[in-house]
């Protein structure tokens, strides 16, 4: 296999994975079973090598998409890893200091009082729905980017939403915060079909230390740009759901107003950052 073959995104993936093994073993001491702790980037370094080696040349469209599309799977099994590496530089959680500085912002817990101050299990439902979308919206958008059959703006759009993804698992391995959960309330209303599936997802793959900052927000703003770049129209009803799915990440109890905050930030910093280092646009200009 050629190095050619390899794009910016593998390379990117590639080099996040060889990261986070070289602060693995930097850091061992603070790590239970540190050498377990070492395959899952070893596996994902290999499945990325295999999909180019296997599927570079197919032409078939199944071949095309699991070729190009396959970092969102890759995005599961790397949310995972952080809960375990979490430690490493603080030895706890800082959830006493968000919770500080929320009460210092807003002079209350906003994750607490929203489904308190407004308790219609249809508002519940539509807001658990907006958080449900995220694990739609950033396959979706990139797969409609290939579809379209713009090169340039899928390959735009997949390096910013791969390093900005790998720099939440950065943030969220270096600085570990459970986020509003830690409040341990059990009285958001409703029980529809998507507030039970969102029960569901968190109660068995749910991990401790990954809220800030909130990775739903950067990305959904990500695939909101992108969007507005690429697909206009799409902007009338992406925006009230991405803004949905804002108040739904503090409504439904799962991140601080700060890791909201703090998402949008990261957005709004790295999509120029991004955009200006990927070359492939200064190829395609």
């Amino acid at each position: 296999m050629k190095a050619a073959a390899l794009n910016l995104v593998d390379r990117l993936t590639l080099a996040y994975n060889g990261l986070v093994l070289a602060l693995i073993l930097l850091c061992h001491r603070r790590i239970p079973d540190w050498p377990v702790r070492l395959a899952p980037n070893l596996l994902m370094m290999g499945a990325v090598l295999l999909v180019v080696y296997a599927l570079g040349e197919r032409r078939a469209l199944g071949a095309r998409l699991v070729r190009h599309l396959y970092p969102p799977v890759l995005f599961i099994f790397m949310y995972m890893q952080t809960g375990v590496i979490n430690h490493m530089v603080f030895t706890g959680f800082l959830d006493p200091w968000f919770q500080r500085l929320e009460a210092g912002l807003f002079g209350v817990q906003p994750a607490v009082v929203l489904a308190q101050w407004f308790p219609q299990p249809w508002l519940s439902e539509y807001l658990h729905f907006a958080y449900f979308s995220y694990y739609l919206m950033i396959f979706g958008m990139g797969l409609f980017l290939f579809l379209r059959r713009w090169p340039a703006a899928f390959n735009d759009y997949m390096f910013t939403a791969c390093a900005t993804m790998y720099t939440c698992y950065l943030l969220f391995i270096l600085l570990p915060v459970v986020g509003a959960r830690s409040f341990i309330l059990d009285d958001v209303p409703g029980s529809g079909p998507f507030t039970a599936l969102m029960q569901l997802i968190y109660r068995h793959g749910e991990i401790d230390g990954a809220a800030f900052p909130s990775s739903h927000v950067a990305l959904a703003v990500v695939v909101l740009y992108y969007g507005w770049r690429y697909a206009r129209p799409s902007v009338w009803w992406l925006g009230p759901l991405v803004v949905s799915l804002m108040v739904a990440t503090v409504y439904c109890r799962y991140h601080y107003a700060v890791d909201v905050l703090g998402g949008l930030a990261l957005a709004a910093a790295l999509i120029p950052l991004w955009r200006r280092l990927n070359p492939g646009l200064k190829e395609a200009a």
